[in-house]
């Protein structure tokens, strides 16, 4: 149920896979979830969860997931929250969902913020492979900004990392 104190915002953001890279070593790294919450800059730890209930998917996810969705404890170290809302630990879940091109991500975290990424692999308008993530936030609008501003300000490191590894694989495989 929507609430006029709650909003909503989008983000995207895309980068040009090396060239060496192949959609199917982009949809590994991101299926790849361990790897995955070590390209996150505000990572402290992380930990596998078992639940008895199923995660809620999207209907549009379910149509394209390609096995179960795993959960994860993840505590972030989150500086600039305003006001003392939160300490600096922050612990979230993060439920992945892997689809064909890549994988769903949902995180939940305290004060009722749920961001839904899909990430992607895509051919871009040039035809050239790019990494897409596309997030939509939801959570109060007094905090909308904020996390909104976390997402802009973190994207470039996480895909640089990624983009980082699937150079490496791209290296070994030439050189095999």
């Amino acid at each position: 149920m929507a609430s006029i104190l709650s909003g909503t915002a989008r983000v995207k953001h895309s980068s040009k896979l090396p060239a060496k890279a192949t959609r199917e070593q982009g949809v590994a790294m991101l299926n790849d979830h361990e790897f995955f919450l070590h390209c996150d800059p505000h990572l402290s730890k992380f930990e596998a969860l078992t639940s008895e209930e199923t995660p809620a998917v999207p209907d549009k996810i379910k149509e394209q997931a390609r096995g179960e969705t795993k959960c994860y404890r993840v505590t972030d170290i989150v500086h600039a929250i305003p006001a003392g809302l939160w300490d600096t630990n922050v612990v979230s879940t993060y439920e992945f969902t892997n689809i064909t091109n890549g994988v769903f991500a949902r995180i939940k975290s305290p004060l009722s913020i749920v961001m839904d990424t899909i990430w992607e692999i895509q051919a871009g308008e040039d035809g050239a492979l790019e990494l897409v993530e596309d997030v939509e936030i939801n959570c109060s609008r007094l905090l909308l900004g904020v996390v909104k501003s976390q997402c802009e300000g973190g994207w470039e490191k996480i895909h640089a990392k990624m983009l980082g590894r699937l150079e490496e694989e791209g290296a070994q495989s030439a050189s095999s």
